[in-house]
């Protein structure tokens, strides 16, 4: 799977913002007044796509805007953008920052997922051996491939199950725990 970009994340979040599922500049400068969330993201995507040209001229009227993006571009330009994103340079207002933990948050999600699925796999061996339900009675009784669950629980290959089906392997031992622990 390939890693997300800074300029792909922007390129979503700003169809997203807009509500309209456009990436058209004037539409897009049209739309500000209404959607004030929109503007550092879209001076943002301009900045690393090199689309600030036209944004500058569509925004020939906002001089603080023009001063934003201006400075966006030179920081794109040296390649120090993401460094002062990442370190809420002073000379940027907060909102770029606020872009900037969007994208992390959205980029590094899969790596976080798989060490969720990783601890959930520590938890589900651990009660495995405790509870001696077998793995054919895991699969069947949750819905999974067996093949998967196997590559799972006995590799640790966290793309073999999603974050949901490994949560719901826990809960189904620690729902069988308390059920048998109950019955004696």
């Amino acid at each position: 799977m390939r890693r997300l970009t800074l300029s792909g994340f922007l390129e979503s979040y700003v169809r997203y913002l807009s509500g309209e599922d456009t990436l058209s500049l004037p539409r897009l400068v049209a739309l500000l007044p209404e959607e004030p969330r929109l503007v550092e993201p879209l001076l943002l995507w301009a900045a690393v796509t090199n689309r600030s040209g036209r944004l500058a001229r569509l925004l020939a009227e906002d001089s603080d805007l023009l001063a934003d993006l201006r400075l966006l571009v030179s920081l794109s330009a040296v390649g120090r953008l993401e460094d002062a994103l990442a370190s809420e340079d002073s000379r940027l207002r907060p909102e770029y920052a606020k872009a900037w933990r969007s994208y992390v948050v959205r980029r590094d999600a899969p790596a976080r997922d798989a060490r969720l699925k990783l601890k959930a796999r520590e938890r589900v061996l651990a009660l495995e051996a405790q509870k001696g339900v077998s793995r054919y009675r895991l699969a069947k009784d949750l819905g999974l491939n067996p093949g998967n669950l196997h590559a799972f629980l006995s590799h640790g290959d966290p793309r073999k199950l999603g974050l949901e089906k490994a949560c719901q392997l826990v809960e189904y031992l620690e729902e069988s725990q308390r059920t048998r622990g109950s019955s004696f």
